[in-house]
């Protein structure tokens, strides 16, 4: 056996290779991410023969929904609501309670990209970047567990430009559907953690072999576990705070990822562990979920499983409102092709040119095999033929549409690309010249058609494409209270605050999203109209007593009953028992998992320090004694 010693000359050619290793791992998510998304913001027609060089945004599907809701966001914000639910200027001044339904956890990256830019348009260019940039990093970093740091950059530029990822930003403007693609990686990264947790495949810096180091002592394994349960947790309450449809749809996923796992790595105590995980990450959002579940019966939230059925959402089906949008659902259907057979080729290759490996622990077929299984599984779903399941699955229509699973198949073909790229390095190392060439040709035709793809199925189309222009006014059909009238564009555009009988005179003091006040002087008693529809949480004082609220018949609106005099109205928009018991678990569940932190790495840490003095006492040798 040949040794090789170190002089100083190779010490620091190594470290020298490693810190170049670790500023390209760095940069390179920031570069692809900038590639992928800045583009857009200088796609769509120029305005009077401008120059095309200059920041704009072409029109997308969702923005317009977007654009006035992210800013009504930060004015709540602004005016110091750490949740802000009630949107104000929304359905002619009358409001809306939208992010009670709606999520609001990209709002709240909007609202701080916004404090640093001051512009709400390169706030949107900014957010794309860090969205895509996060995703990129969090699809390495669970890839990096099984893979070597060449094959895990294949799978991170696949998940950047892979064709629905990209279609989300350049033609659906889903902002809050884009921050999804973060978390899908981190789950399965912490899940896996619990799964087997511990022994993660790393590379070697000097030979670019996979080593195995184990990480589970009997020190650090209940730290870890316990900080792979606060990651699981957050990842997961994050994925609700940002995208419920996605969210349910990545959860049936799990449901097979889990057992999966737990066969693989036969260890059933990780279903255990990623369960709790995941309830406290289903804690972590309550202040979300719980109010947007127990009072969904307050809006007309029928209004999109009317206008949209789940079940005629499914790719290659044929309804009037598909053909009337087709060069769109034909792009959806194309991208169903596209994934699908990455997912099915990358399987088969993986699996038939790993056959004959000499080392199993090297061998990526159980990665394959897994991915591959979801994939499919995610495929099908899309499916009309999916329909005897998803008819049996409890609210599946949260999900609306079936075709949103393809951000899951774009994750999936994503790794298996890095999975075909990591068994081509394997056999080259094996010396089967011919599964490596093979391995490496399925991972090369997987990039090259995922640009071309992309390029011009997603990108080229938006290229003169008309520009985005924010609505005259925001309606929103989605989250209209039961007692307003169906259709928003009935309502009338009226004062903030009128009088009924005008007896009198009222002036507005302050108009906040969430709390107002209004100085009333009536010769006679009249009734105050104000321009805000009565929904619960809404309460009311009459020059500092409780007043009660009636709602207006015609409208819906705040109505108060006032005798002569002078009075001043003061509203505040409130919690309702449903909210404030949402916070409190939410609150709760923040607390616990920031304590369960700290004392993870503070066990990690004296794990680290027993070692140390460990072998410390061990190197004095002979001389201790």
């Amino acid at each position: 056996m040949q040794t090789t010693i170190a002089t100083p000359m190779t010490k620091r050619r190594s470290r020298v290779k490693s810190v170049a290793a670790k500023i390209v791992i760095v940069t390179l998510p920031i570069l692809l991410s900038a590639a992928a998304t800045v583009p857009f913001y200088f796609m769509g027609q120029p305005e009077d023969n401008g120059s095309r060089w200059r920041v704009r945004m072409p029109d997308t599907h969702d923005m317009f929904l977007h654009w006035d809701q992210m800013k009504s966001f930060y004015k709540g914000l602004h005016a110091g609501e750490s949740y802000p639910r009630w949107e104000e200027e929304t359905n002619r001044g009358f409001g809306a309670p939208t992010t009670s339904y709606y999520p609001p956890g990209v709002y709240y990256l909007t609202s701080a990209v916004y404090v640093v830019v001051r512009d709400w348009l390169r706030t949107l260019l900014w957010t794309h970047l860090l969205m895509m940039a996060a995703s990129a990093a969090a699809i390495y970093l669970y890839a990096r567990r099984s893979m070597s740091r060449i094959p895990a950059l294949v799978a991170m530029a696949a998940y950047v430009f892979l064709p629905f990822h990209l279609i989300d930003q350049y033609q659906r403007g889903a902002m809050a559907e884009l921050l999804s693609f973060v978390w899908m990686p981190l789950i399965m990264l912490f899940a896996e953690q619990l799964f087997g947790a511990g022994r993660a495949a790393v590379e070697n810096q000097e030979n670019d072999s996979l080593v195995q180091e184990n990480r589970g002592s009997r020190l650090t394994r209940p730290a870890s576990i316990m900080l792979a349960i606060a990651g699981l947790a957050a990842s997961y309450g994050a994925f609700l705070w940002s995208h419920p449809p996605t969210a349910y749809q990545f959860s049936m996923v799990v449901a097979i990822f889990l057992p999966l796992l737990a066969l693989f790595r036969r260890n059933w105590k990780g279903l255990l562990f990623s369960g709790f995980g995941l309830a406290l990450g289903l804690a972590l959002s309550a202040a979300y979920l719980l109010p947007a579940a127990r009072e969904q019966e307050l809006i007309r939230h029928e209004f999109v499983s009317q206008n949209w059925p789940y079940h005629e959402s499914y790719v290659f089906l044929h309804t009037e409102y598909i053909e009337a949008n087709w060069g769109f659902f034909n792009l959806i259907n194309h991208t169903w092709l596209f994934n699908t057979a990455v997912i099915v080729v990358g399987l088969f290759a993986a699996l038939v040119f790993t056959q004959r490996f000499r080392d199993r622990a090297r061998s990526p077929r159980s990665n394959a095999i897994l991915w591959g299984v979801l994939g499919c599984f995610a495929s099908f779903m899309m499916t009309s033929a999916s329909y005897p399941i998803g008819a049996r699955l409890p609210k599946i229509d949260i999900g609306v549409f079936s075709w949103r699973m393809l951000s899951i198949t774009t994750l999936m073909a994503a790794l298996l690309a890095g999975v075909c790229a990591q068994a081509a390095i394997e056999a080259h190392r094996q010396s089967k010249k011919l599964s490596s060439r093979a391995l490496g040709a399925v991972a090369a035709v997987v990039m090259l058609g995922t640009l071309v793809f992309t390029g011009f199925e997603v990108a080229s189309p938006i290229w003169s494409a008309p520009l985005f222009e924010p609505e005259a006014e925001h309606l929103n059909l989605a989250i209209i209270p039961r007692t307003a009238p169906d259709d928003p564009e009935d309502l009338p555009d009226v004062e903030p605050v009128e009088l009924d009988e005008e007896n009198g005179s009222v002036r507005v003091e302050r108009w906040d999203p969430q709390h107002r006040e209004i100085a009333v002087q009536l010769e006679d008693a009249d009734q105050v109209w104000i321009r805000t529809f009565n929904f619960p949480g809404w309460t009311a004082t009459v020059d500092g007593s409780p007043a009660r609220i009636e709602t207006g018949e015609d409208l819906g609106d705040i109505t108060i009953d006032l005798e002569a005099g002078s009075h001043k109205i003061v509203l505040d928009y409130l919690e309702t028992p449903v909210r404030r018991r949402g916070r409190i678990i939410t609150t709760s569940t923040f607390l616990l998992l920031i304590g369960s932190v700290l004392i993870g790495f503070a066990m990690l840490g004296s794990a680290a320090l027993s070692q140390r003095k460990h072998r410390d006492y061990n190197s004095l040798g002979p001389a201790k004694n």
